[in-house]
């Protein structure tokens, strides 16, 4: 990750590390769920997320103090639906990011509980925002995360909704499963600075849809069903995702978000090796 991107990196870790310390110091009682949570929030992720939050708000004329209670909701929803996703139920994964997965280290109790936990406390940082933007910017992340997105998106993923049959099923698949949170990351930004948001939800929808598609290449020996390199084969993808990150960059241009940060950002997902 460059420099650049890496001070507002240590500033999140920080901040969040602090908020989350004070929380698990307030509830002794439980210190084996604020062992499983701070565990699950703290191994080395790459926080494509909250930064997004930051450099897109940055280029909205927002510091990244007044964006930090957005970005750190998106962390803790992107967080629990990692522990959750791992479970025996969902993808039974031993690993991630080279170490025992959540309910591997915790046990699968701690693990559901702690995932519960991260998505509720997600919430208490939104609190903390303006009054006049608060309803919208709640209404925003659980269209995104909930139901209306990352969680159908889920549901589409394991078959039990409607099957995927081709590749704009499988864009849509997408735009809701990774896309959703992600598009969150340029709406709630820009409903703090007041400024329409449609377009804005609708780039980081593609910002999401080019970071899947970067994952699926790099999983690209995976026998997943509901990746673009099954479907398109793996130059293909390549080329989808070269094409697409055009576009994004077009776009960005057009809404003032041709910054070095956000383009920081768009090249680490296009050279990123995890």
């Amino acid at each position: 990750m460059s420099e650049l991107l890496k001070s507002d990196k240590d500033f999140f870790d920080h901040q969040l590390h602090l908020v989350m310390e004070a929380r698990s110091q307030s509830s002794p009682k439980v210190s084996p769920l604020n062992r499983a949570i701070t565990y699950s929030l703290f191994t080395g992720g790459k926080r494509f997320r909250p930064l997004l939050c930051i450099a897109a708000g940055e280029a909205m004329g927002l510091n990244r103090e007044q964006v930090f209670p957005v970005a750190a909701a998106v962390e803790l929803i992107h967080s629990y639906s990692l522990v959750h996703d791992d479970l025996p139920c969902l993808d039974n994964d031993t690993e991630r990011r080279g170490q025992p997965t959540t309910h591997i280290q915790f046990g699968e109790s701690l693990a559901l509980l702690a995932g519960d936990a991260l998505l509720t406390e997600a919430f208490a940082f939104l609190a903390d925002l303006p009054s006049s933007v608060i309803g919208s910017v709640v209404r925003s992340l659980v269209t995104n995360s909930g139901w209306m997105g990352m969680v159908q998106g889920q549901v589409l993923d394991i078959g039990e909704g409607a099957k995927v049959k081709t590749l704009d099923d499988l864009i849509h698949l997408h735009q809701l499963k990774t896309g959703g949170l992600i598009a969150f990351c340029l709406q709630g930004p820009a409903l703090l600075a007041d400024q329409s948001d449609v377009a804005f939800w609708e780039l980081g929808r593609d910002i999401g849809l080019a970071f899947q598609i970067k994952d699926d290449l790099l999983d690209a020996e995976d026998n997943d069903e509901m990746s673009f390199v099954k479907f398109l084969g793996f130059h293909e993808a390549e080329s989808y995702l070269e094409k697409l990150s055009h576009s994004i960059s077009d776009r960005m241009e057009d809404l003032g978000l041709n910054t070095d940060k956000m383009n920081a950002l768009i090249q680490f997902n296009l050279q990123r090796r995890q």
